[in-house]
């Protein structure tokens, strides 16, 4: 009997033996097949690095403008989220040359295809670059659209909008392009959260956007002075002014002289959207600086990054912060803009791959604010070149 137990004994513990085996064995061929998919992944992840980063480094050699794998990331998130040209410009906030490139460039290669004046993604793209979602709108705040703050809780909107209604249309000429009256009052609305509207001598250097009339609408400005090259823009902001009673005085001037000398430290606040060619932003820059008072006196800029590469951002943030200011706020598409007329007539359609139609707002861009922080250093020069609009990533005029 004992005999019997003893072998049925040894006989479990072979088995047990075996049972081990076997898991063990399940366990190492489970780690091999784990470390096989991650050697896959880490393979995949790294023939995806290796694509974008070519494709960077084409872009930044052809068109001289310097452009980083996240970027070409940020452009193919925009077209997983629509199939129009422009809207991908807009979601992915890329110079449009950089864009036109890549999206050729990802044709090419299998990732997207062109029809009909339609962006289409493929297969390819789906398989290679999943870890790259579509852009999610559903973060940006439906009621302010991103800007942080509340356009109809400062009592000029309506106002306002009835007044834009007739405003003169923009013309290709001065690169005018109007943004929305809802842009507009946000702008003043942002001002006013700052401090920097009630009792200030505020100067709006071009004003195709009617800043200068929403401001005065408000009552609280001590003056508001627009310059503007166009005397369609002056007429009708006199005109306005003075049906309203408003605070507002509106000259003809051209920006590419120098400013009176009598607007030298007169202004609490300057507001500008400036012509992004390096040399002509400067230029329109330290002419609103050179009409600051001093430290605590603020700028308001429209800065895009349609038509700026961060790499032109850090060279224009380096104008800003020389002449004695600091930037407090960047907002980014803060100001969006109508379509224009004049946009197939723009270097920006004739380089684009796909001729998308302009069915809905596209191009905006960032608000930034400035403030003086050391006494203001800039100065009141004139611009030679006859041609401020255009440079290799401005081609929206």
């Amino acid at each position: 009997m004992k005999k019997i137990q003893k072998g049925e004994k040894e006989e479990k513990i072979k088995m047990t033996k075996k049972q081990i085996g076997v898991k063990k064995a399940a366990k190492k061929n489970q780690k091999a097949r784990n470390q096989k998919k991650e050697n896959n992944q880490n393979q995949n992840q790294n023939q995806n690095e290796n694509i974008l980063k070519k494709i960077s480094e084409q872009i930044t050699k052809k068109l001289k403008i310097e452009t980083a794998p996240k970027h070409i990331e940020e452009i193919i998130s925009a077209v997983k989220t629509t199939d129009n040209f422009w809207q991908v410009v807009s979601i992915s906030q890329k110079p449009i040359p950089v864009v036109a490139e890549a999206t050729k460039i990802l044709k090419d290669a299998g990732f997207i295809k062109f029809e009909d004046g339609k962006i289409k993604t493929t297969e390819k793209i789906d398989q290679d670059f999943k870890y790259i979602p579509p852009f999610p709108s559903n973060l940006i705040c439906s009621s302010c659209e991103g800007r942080g703050v509340n356009i109809k809780n400062i009592g000029i909107y309506e106002k306002f909008y009835e007044i834009q209604k007739t405003r003169p249309k923009p013309i290709q000429k001065y690169d005018q392009g109007n943004i929305t009256p809802e842009s507009t009052v946000a702008r003043i609305a942002l001002m006013l959260k700052r401090g920097d509207v009630s009792n200030k001598k505020i100067i709006v250097l071009g004003d195709d956007d009617l800043v200068g009339i929403a401001l005065g609408l408000t009552g609280l400005p001590a003056d508001v002075l627009v310059l503007d090259i166009d005397e369609r823009l002056i007429d009708f902001t006199n005109r306005v002014a003075k049906d309203n009673n408003l605070k507002v005085r509106a000259e003809v001037f051209d920006l590419r002289k120098p400013l009176p000398k009598e607007f030298k430290s007169k202004f609490d606040v300057f507001v500008t959207d400036p012509p992004e060619a390096k040399k002509a932003f400067k230029i329109f820059l330290q002419k609103g600086i050179w009409t600051l008072k001093d430290k605590g006196s603020a700028g308001y800029i429209g800065m895009t990054l349609i038509d700026s590469s961060l790499a032109k951002w850090r060279e224009l943030q380096k104008i800003i912060i020389d002449s004695g200011a600091t930037i407090t706020d960047i907002i980014r598409s803060f100001n969006k803009y109508e379509t224009w007329d004049y946009h197939e007539n723009t270097v920006a359609w004739k380089i684009a791959p796909v001729k998308s139609p302009q069915d809905n707002i596209w191009y905006s861009s960032c608000m930034v604010r400035i403030e003086m922080v050391k006494p203001p250093k800039a100065q009141n020069l004139v611009l030679k070149d006859k041609d401020i609009y255009v440079d290799t990533e401005s081609t929206t005029t």
